[in-house]
C-alpha cells in the first residue's frame, strides 16, 4: 500500500476512535451499535451514522428525538433481578427489522455496559448463531467495558441452553469477578474437574 494511502486510513482509523470515545458508541455489526448516555441527546451525531432506529433501555434518559428516529423504550433498571428476559423477543425483532431495511439501530443504556449490552449478546446468540462466550469476546475486543451484571448473565445462559443446548461461560466464575478475562471464563471440563463442573450446573439451574 503507498504510505500516502497509508496515513490516510491511519488518519480515518484515529478520527473513527476519537468519535466513539467523545460520543459513548461503538460498532458492532453493519447496522447496530451500542452506547451510553453521551450519544443519546445528539442528534447530528447519530445522523453522521445513519442510525434510525433507537433501543432506549434506561428508566431516566429521555427519547430526545422520537420525531426524527424511531425508538423502543424499554425502561429498565440495572439489577440482577431485573427481568430483562421478558424483552428479548421484542428488542431482538426490532434490531433485526431495521438491518433488514439497510437501516442501523442504536442500543442504548447509561453506560453501554450492561442493559444494552446483553440485549446486543442477545442479538448475537439468536440470529448469528454464537455462544454466549463467542459473543462475549467479540463485543469486548470492540468495546472492553461489556460485562452485563450477574443476573443478566444467567437469562442469557438460559437463552443459551435452550437454543443450542450448552452453556458456554461459567456462572460460577463470573460471578466473583463479571470483569475476567474470557479465557477464565470457559466452562470447566468435567473430565478434568468433577466438583467445579458440579458447582456450575448447580447455578445454571438456579438461575
Amino acid at each position: 500500500m503507498p504510505l500516502q494511502a497509508a496515513k490516510k486510513l491511519l488518519r480515518l482509523d484515529e478520527a473513527v476512535g476519537s468519535f466513539a470515545v467523545q460520543h459513548d458508541i461503538t460498532k458492532v455489526l453493519d447496522g447496530l451499535y451500542v452506547g451510553g448516555r453521551g450519544i443519546a441527546d445528539d442528534l447530528l451525531a447519530m445522523q453522521s451514522l445513519a442510525i434510525t432506529h433507537v433501543v432506549n433501555c434506561t428508566q431516566d434518559i429521555p427519547c430526545y428525538y422520537d420525531d426524527s428516529l424511531e425508538y423502543l423504550r424499554v425502561p429498565l433498571t440495572d439489577d440482577p433481578d431485573t427481568a430483562i428476559e421478558a424483552h428479548f423477543e421484542i428488542v431482538v425483532k426490532f434490531i433485526h427489522d431495521a438491518r433488514e431495511m439497510g437501516q442501523t439501530c442504536l442500543v442504548h443504556c447509561s453506560r453501554g455496559m450492561s442493559r444494552s449490552a446483553t440485549f446486543v449478546l442477545v442479538y448475537l446468540v439468536e440470529r448469528h448463531d454464537m455462544s454466549v462466550l463467542e459473543a462475549l469476546q467479540y463485543t469486548r475486543a470492540l468495546r472492553p467495558v461489556i460485562s452485563p451484571n450477574v443476573g443478566f448473565m444467567g437469562k442469557l445462559l438460559d437463552l443459551e441452553q435452550r437454543l443450542h443446548q450448552r452453556c458456554s461461560v461459567d456462572l460460577h466464575k463470573y460471578r466473583k469477578d463479571r470483569y475476567a478475562a474470557i479465557e477464565d471464563l470457559v466452562v470447566p471440563s468435567p473430565a478434568n474437574d468433577v466438583d467445579e463442573a458440579a458447582i456450575y450446573l448447580n447455578h445454571v439451574a438456579r438461575h
